[in-house]
């Protein structure tokens, strides 16, 4: 009796073995819960037939990001009538807009969100939110996959070849709240991208006589001596206009007056006074990259033009037909047409003073305008460039003391032969932008990740996209 008694128990034990290594052996969706219900509720596949589409001209496959089912189609769609095909967890149900499918998918309109639901047999609920807009796949697929490892809730990007956009989007969210969703014409705010701005009105008023990129800026004959008298050392009085811009002005952001946070609250002149009394090196002597320095440009331009530091660059952007660009405000100060920020990791998406920022990193812009504005700094024939062939050489030729940087651009990278670029970070965005000799390409987001790698791959996003615009578009 106890040898039968042993033998059942091992007959169990071996059953129960077996049936671990087929439970471990299967997938998800092949483990077979007995008794009881299934509780998977999974969309596990969504896709746009050719053979289902007549305005299709191929199979359009989606983006999954968690909840979310982005969809790419050719320009020409018909997205008011698309009859999607999709597979779900075995045993569920499935909703689509409120109305339950049990038989082939029907013809449905894309236009707008899509809601699906799917039950599990035991009842369970996932929704998902099925997003479909006309478009190049294989571009948008380079930045649905960056913004859903660096949770961006939207990005706006363009790419121009010729003096011509040849491609733009907007992808994701411009405002979460409510699923607004991002098109090429929001504004977002451009971060240090505003300093290429900056440096153009800088450019501007050189070539109307009221300074050279060698003017002084402090001490006796310098552009701001009346305004800022006092506490100018020796070295802070052989400071140019062209320090500034190429960020050798001697002084360092040890603290940044721009962007610490215990200059909260001060006004400009009040933080470019504390510039004067911190520690600095020789002027020209050493590259070290100082927003503060373009505060000091954006004094220089109020004092020399007469006029506010939106004004006058509203004046200037006006001569090549830019009109939608403005320096940001905080959250009750958003335009209509402009993104939300979200900050990630405890940061404040609007806790930066725009107005006492605004020419290091204040300008909100779309893409739209961004690359309209490059065909005419770009030095070629078609379009008539707003400064001197001169003036552009000057702009974007490289500093004697680090051969990285220009006047307000970055230049030399590996990425972008030719080319010259820039990005902006602040909490709640992340931006950057390429003028190459072929294509331009502008890339903006709603928000900013801080895990490693992001910037850098925020490089290889522009180069990426530059590349395969330059074979398919």
């Amino acid at each position: 009796m106890k040898n039968r008694s042993l033998s059942g128990i091992a007959a169990r034990f071996a059953a129960f073995v077996l049936l671990s290594l087929f439970v471990a052996s299967c997938s998800k969706e092949d483990i077979i819960i007995v008794p009881g219900k299934s509780d998977y509720n999974n969309l596990t596949t969504f896709i746009f037939k050719k053979a289902d589409n007549p305005s299709l001209t191929e199979d359009c496959t989606p983006y999954f990001s968690a909840a979310t089912v982005y969809m790419t189609v050719p320009a020409g769609t018909n997205l008011s009538s698309l009859k999607p095909s999709y597979t779900i967890s075995p045993g569920a149900t499935i909703k689509i807009n409120g109305t339950a499918v049990t038989g082939a998918p029907p013809t449905l309109d894309f236009i707008g969100i899509v809601r699906v639901v799917v039950t599990s047999e035991s009842g369970i609920n996932q929704e998902y939110r099925v997003v479909t807009q006309e478009g190049n796949y294989r571009l948008d697929k380079l930045v649905y996959a960056f913004m859903d490892k660096y949770s961006i809730p939207g990005i706006s990007f363009a790419l121009s070849k010729n003096e011509q956009i040849v491609y733009k989007s907007g992808l994701g969210f411009a405002i979460k709240e409510g699923d607004l969703r991002t098109k090429p014409n929001h504004l977002f705010r451009l971060a240090s991208v505003s300093k290429q701005f900056t440096t153009l009105c800088i450019m501007k008023l050189m070539e109307q006589g009221k300074l050279s990129v060698e003017s002084k800026v402090f001490g006796p004959g310098g552009i701001l001596a009346q305004e800022f008298p006092n506490n100018i050392s020796v070295k802070a009085a052989k400071v140019t206009v062209r320090n500034l811009l190429e960020h050798n002005s001697g002084w360092t952001s040890n603290p940044d007056p721009m962007f610490t946070t215990s200059f909260k609250g001060q006004t400009l002149d009040e933080r470019i006074n504390y510039m004067l009394t911190s520690a600095q090196s020789e002027p020209g002597s050493a590259y070290s990259y100082y927003n503060m320095g373009f505060g000091v440009l954006g004094k220089i331009i109020e004092k020399l033009s007469g006029k506010s530091y939106e004004q006058y660059l509203k004046e200037v952007l006006l001569q090549a037909g830019v009109t939608n660009v403005h320096v940001g405000g905080d959250q009750s100060q958003r335009r209509p047409d402009e993104v939300v920020y979200y900050s990630q990791d405890g940061t404040n998406g609007y806790g930066n003073e725009m107005q006492v920022i605004a020419a290091a990193g204040g300008v909100i812009a779309s893409t739209e305008e961004m690359l309209k504005l490059l065909f005419h700094v770009d030095g070629k024939t078609g379009i008539p460039d707003i400064i001197s062939p001169a003036t552009r050489a000057l702009m974007l030729t490289q500093s004697v003391v680090y051969d990285r940087y220009a006047l307000g651009w970055r230049m030399n990278h590996s990425y972008y032969p030719n080319s010259w670029y820039h990005g902006g970070n602040l909490a709640g965005t992340a931006t950057m932008w390429v003028m190459g000799p072929n294509i331009n390409c502008v890339v903006l987001c709603n928000s900013r990740s801080y895990k490693t790698g992001f910037d850098d791959e925020t490089y290889a996003l522009l180069k990426e996209l530059i590349n395969l615009a330059s074979t398919s578009l």
